[in-house]
């Protein structure tokens, strides 16, 4: 009716002016009546469904308050509605709180180590729904799938990864390991020669390739892509080196002739106003490339290198019978029943230690870290056969870890600790060689000493690989221990680093354990909003509000706990004895 006066700027007569013409347009042309016998029906449905009401009304006032009830029901929904239709710049102005793709990857993360997979396929979905143009998303998805064994799904997210970006190294060779998981050789081949052509330095493609001709018996091109391999890990260890030298001349420099780093702008370029500066040095150039060039050098080498590797958790599924190929895959032991989080069989995956003491890093090295993190783990025996007859191999501390963890994978428990033996002989300041004893004890049920091996990993300067699984058994040993101040700190670090539902779930035991009421509450509350299907969070959450009184609360978070079927039926007869001393909190009493 009234066109592009619609949502402008107009004063307030004009818009009664214009409200009262557009009732007048309904009423005289007979579209109101019209829309309200197509609500009829819609209403009609509401009363029968929603409010259960089939019989008429014994009196008039049982029929206003009916009505007044409907009206408000209806005026509510008519909201909702509206604040949908609205137009996106005025919805602009509510901010909605997400939680961000690296929670959503560390909550994925979490659910893999409860095995429960389910969950952590609706977090890796979620993250795929909100960027399906993100390549390191379904590369996620797909190192999952390897961990659940599902090989056609893994398949099928690389190959959707590759056709986002055709020449990323990571999803070529990803592809070429699923070819030869199922036996697709040919196709095998394609992709690994493909990696190696596209980037001719990767010393895990080249690796990668000669284990493939192993498999086909062609030890010439065999030979040939592990020295190629070899050869592009010398090179790279000696461009390091120079650009290390490089960097302590220029530092040496700056000591002599002031500070050069003033006279370059931000990304290594050189100021026109300190030029005579740099020039009275004689060096400003060359300390300029030989930033420029630590940077690229550096930055080349994240893809292979980087020590943030992601934690590995390699569970096997009874209930997934294995596609075996007679070259790759070993014995792959059954698992028991799911089990709860602590008697989880996830184990940490060993990051490269960057303590004095560590070998240097060989072509079959490389390849096994890349093969943990992406959870191929059925390559690793083939790659650490020939890590141990490396002349530049050998048993390594390195090497002594990655063999523990496929021990404790079979639960093979008297052989992991031999190999963790070893690990500590050779290298005893490595936290990570510690951590995973402590994972050794933990699965084993030797909770003290796990909780020494713990304490120990945190008291070194340098990190383990991955500290949040640390921090979070280490708190559940505080809290079966009852040594609730240590948890409630425990659990506080590993918040502090990496908030989740399990860390302030612990946070919000610990508090409760020490009548910290209200502090037990807010951290309750965090766990919920990170992730509100969990039914130990609603089970504290009701007996915070069966101690604080708040009768109404108490009931509806233990309506949730029951649920979820809460598993933990200690906890469940701790809040029946709480809410017979109350007398409240049960709606069935």
């Amino acid at each position: 009716m009234f066109g592009k006066q619609v949502g402008s700027n107009i004063d307030s007569e004009t818009l009664e002016e214009q409200k009262c013409q557009l009732n007048y347009e309904f009423n005289s042309s007979g579209k109101y009546f019209a829309f309200k016998e197509q609500l009829k029906h819609a209403v009609v449905k509401i009363v029968r469904e929603k409010y259960l009401r089939t019989t008429s009304f014994e009196s008039q006032e049982e029929l206003q308050t009916f009505i007044s009830e409907l009206y408000v029901f209806l005026v509510d929904q008519m909201h909702v509605a509206l604040n949908e239709a609205m137009p996106d710049d005025v919805q602009s102005t509510v901010s909605a709180v997400h939680t961000s793709s690296e929670q959503l990857r560390l909550f994925a993360f979490e659910a893999e180590v409860n095995e429960n997979f389910e969950m952590a396929a609706v977090y890796y979905k979620e993250r795929l729904v909100r960027e399906p143009q993100n390549l390191d998303h379904w590369l996620d998805y797909g190192a999952f799938c390897l961990l659940t064994e599902d090989n056609i799904k893994a398949q099928e997210c690389f190959r959707k990864a590759l056709s986002l970006n055709e020449s990323h190294i990571q999803s070529l060779l990803l592809c070429g390991v699923l070819a030869v998981l199922m036996e697709n050789y040919e196709q095998a081949e394609i992709f690994f020669e493909d990696a190696t052509c596209l980037e001719p330095t990767n010393v895990v493609a080249w690796t990668l390739l000669g284990l493939y001709y192993e498999i086909q018996n062609n030890d010439i091109r065999m030979e040939m892509a592990f020295h190629e391999a070899v050869k592009q890990l010398q090179a790279r260890a000696v461009q390091t080196q120079v650009t290390k030298e490089k960097s302590t001349d220029n530092v040496e420099c700056a000591e002599e002739g002031g500070n050069i780093e003033s006279s370059l702008g931000p990304w290594g370029t050189i100021n026109d106003s300190s030029s005579a500066a740099v020039k009275a040095v004689g060096a400003g150039a060359g300390a300029a490339l030989s930033i420029l060039d630590e940077f690229l050098e550096e930055s080349s080498k994240l893809p292979s290198e980087s020590g943030e590797l992601i934690l590995s958790t390699q569970f096997q599924d009874s209930s997934i019978d294995p596609k075996q190929s007679n070259l790759f895959f070993k014995e792959i032991p059954e698992k028991k029943e799911t089990p709860k989080f602590q008697d989880s069989s996830a184990i940490l995956q060993p990051a490269p230690y960057s303590g004095v003491s560590q070998t240097p890093a060989t072509i079959f090295m490389e390849t096994i870290r890349f093969l943990m993190k992406v959870n191929a783990v059925q390559y690793v025996h083939r790659v650490l056969a020939h890590e141990l007859l490396c002349p530049q191999g050998g048993p390594s501390c390195e090497y002594y870890l990655v063999l523990a963890q496929t021990h404790l994978l079979k639960k093979d428990f008297t052989k992991a600790e031999e190999c963790l033996q070893h690990a500590v002989r050779l290298d005893y300041l490595n936290p990570n060689v510690w951590g995973m004893k402590g994972h050794l004890y933990f699965l084993r049920g030797d909770h003290a000493e796990a909780k020494a091996c713990y304490e120990r990993t945190i008291s070194f300067v340098l990190d383990a690989s991955e500290m949040h699984f640390i921090f979070l058994r280490l708190g559940l040993i505080y809290l079966e221990e009852k040594e609730y101040e240590k948890a409630k700190k425990t659990y506080l670090q590993a918040c502090k680093r990496s908030p989740s539902c399990l860390t302030w779930l612990g946070v919000g035991i610990a508090c409760y354990r020490l009548e910290e009421l209200m502090e037990a509450e807010d951290a309750l509350s965090e766990a919920n909003v990170l992730n509100n299907y969990n039914a130990e969070v609603w089970a504290y959450l009701a007996l915070v509000c069966l101690k604080a009184g708040r009768q109404l609360e108490a009931e509806q978070a233990y309506k949730y706990t029951l649920k979820l079927k809460l598993k933990d039926e200690a906890l469940l007869a701790e809040i029946h004895t709480v809410q017979e001393m109350v007398g409240f909190g049960n709606p069935s009493f």
